[in-house]
């Protein structure tokens, strides 16, 4: 369940606030209008900055590949004890690392009655919402372990094709980070002997040559200043972003236009819809799920529109089809042979099978595109170098010697 603020008034116009929960914003409106409260504002309740922060650091030293481990080692220890049991071990195991602290929390949890999702829902930021989302459905079905088990395969792939993505970019940074520093020795040893070159003739420095020095200089004298201006405005975008809907929104729209990030969140949304499907669970309950768990805005309310199409007698795949821009027709044929034929839950794993291939073709073309770009930029800044230092030097023919 999540938290969301709310201000409106009763039906004797006396101001009403406060928090509620419920499962997404329909609900809690549905909700607040039951009580006789006319909604003004509606919002859902986030952590705080400092506490959002604080696990976004414990996350870092976790590690990416943490929760993917911790959910193979607890698949493997359901097989022979109990869920208690098996936290109180990893308890054990993990004295003195970053991780103890949620662990113990969560086994104290989990012996207190409470249920292993809720228990997970108090460490949100580093177990998502789908992974929460899992583990209840799985509670409900009593497959614990088997659902334990598809998740940390599920983040261990995701892990991997977020290496390879890094791994492209390892070549093109080195190669900018060379030419930036190159950049800096000849702005900063190379270009002022021209400078009092021209100065002691009477002469001025060509234009170029000119900027790239004195701008050079500004950021050398300043370096501190712009930095730290730089950085707080990554934390202020990053904050903008989670905060305001409409920003979040746009960016995550934008997100599916790049192939690599919508062939990704492609393959989660048909596991994700074929993972629930196979637990009993309606199509359009289906959907509802997996937008609820969704951490794509965009994706979210394509989500929410598709369940009610869906309720008024629309297809999957004319749903996808007006929703995701750009979306590959196999997937569409597939999903529309599964929705005809009765095997939606076959059809979607061979969706998510396409997508996982489409991934790896992208993965592999990247490191040379990736290697082409970065050269491109890196010969760039080479060449307006070069061209501000020869500029000068067939300058010197018209200074007075």
């Amino acid at each position: 369940m999540k938290k969301f603020i709310y201000k409106g008034y009763d039906a004797q116009s006396v101001a009403q606030s406060g928090t509620l929960e419920a499962e997404d914003y329909a609900a809690a409106y549905a909700a607040l209008l039951y009580q006789g409260v006319t909604v003004v504002s509606l919002r859902q309740e986030k952590l705080s900055a400092k506490n959002f922060i604080f696990e976004q650091v414990t996350r870092l030293q976790l590690g990416e590949r943490w929760v993917s481990t911790f959910f193979r080692e607890l698949s493997v220890m359901l097989g022979t004890m109990t869920l208690h049991s098996a936290l109180e071990l990893l308890t054990e195991t993990s004295r003195g690392h970053v991780a103890e602290k949620i662990l113990r929390d969560l086994a104290d949890a989990v012996g207190g009655g409470e249920k292993f999702s809720d228990a997970l829902r108090r460490h949100e930021v580093i177990f998502s919402g789908d992974i929460i989302q899992s583990i209840e459905i799985a509670e409900q079905s009593g497959k614990t372990q088997e659902v334990t088990k598809t998740l940390s395969a599920r983040l261990e792939r995701s892990y991997v094709t977020g290496r390879k993505v890094r791994g492209a970019m390892y070549y093109p940074v080195v190669v900018f980070i060379a030419a930036i520093i190159a950049a800096v020795i000849m702005i900063n040893v190379t270009l002022p002997v021209f400078e009092s070159f021209y100065q002691d003739r009477g002469g001025d420095l060509p234009l170029t040559t000119f900027v790239l020095l004195h701008g050079g200089k500004f950021v050398t004298e300043h370096l501190i200043l712009i930095a730290a201006i730089f950085l707080g405005g990554i934390f202020s975008a990053l904050m903008i972003y989670r905060e305001v809907d409409a920003v979040k929104f746009f960016v995550d729209k934008m997100k599916l236009n790049v192939k690599i990030l919508r062939e990704i969140e492609l393959r989660n949304l048909f596991g994700r819809l074929s993972f629930l499907l196979e637990s009993g669970v309606t199509l359009d309950e289906a959907i509802r799920l997996t937008a609820l768990s969704n951490e794509n805005l965009f994706m979210q309310h394509v989500l929410s529109d598709a369940k009610l199409s869906i309720e008024k007698g629309d297809t999957l795949e004319k749903v996808l089809r007006r929703g995701v821009k750009k979306i590959s027709p196999l997937y569409l044929g597939l999903i529309a042979t599964g929705e005809a034929t009765g095997e939606i839950v076959e059809m979607l794993r061979q969706c998510e099978s396409m997508a996982d291939f489409e991934i790896d073709e992208t993965l592999r073309e990247l490191p040379a595109k990736a290697e082409v770009y970065g050269t491109l930029a890196a010969g760039l800044i080479v060449a307006v170098l070069v061209f501000s230092i020869m500029l000068p030097i067939f300058n010197m023919s018209s200074l007075n010697f």
